[in-house]
């Protein structure tokens, strides 16, 4: 079981919001959901409305961020299958990877989550902490 931390919150509620294979590579701060909710469908363009960004867009433009480095790709794509399918047992997420092409062994894949959530934790300045199991 994984500690509550701030880092793992803002990871839980931007896999609910981003997950489901729909939204975890747009480019854009805003969810669709928000757009729809807001607007009562597509929003108009060139009315000069704010875009709100909430804590689940900041977690996907350090995501974002992540991906753009020479060596982030990886761990993004590690940290999208940990946490926009969650419950998924761990051959699962290493078939998955394995269909993107990453033939990762189940110690790396920790490695990439664990570099992934550093980044992520710094993105957001907040304090890392380490998983613990407790039985």
């Amino acid at each position: 079981m994984r500690r509550a931390s701030d880092l793992e919150a803002r990871l839980v509620e931007w896999g609910k919001e981003y997950g489901g294979g729909r939204y975890e590579f747009l480019g854009s701060l805003t969810s669709p959901m928000e757009s729809l909710m807001k607007w009562h469908g597509r929003a108009p363009s060139g009315l000069g409305q704010t875009q709100t960004c909430t804590a689940a867009d900041e977690v996907q433009s350090a995501v974002m961020a992540l991906e753009a480095q020479a060596q982030g790709a990886i761990p993004a794509m590690v940290l999208r299958c940990e946490y926009l399918t969650p419950g998924q047992p761990i051959e699962s997420k290493l078939q998955r990877m394995r269909r993107a092409g990453e033939n990762l062994a189940r110690v790396r894949y920790y490695q990439h989550l664990r570099i992934a959530r550093i980044h992520v934790a710094g993105w957001l300045r907040l304090p890392f902490c380490e998983e613990t199991i407790e039985a």
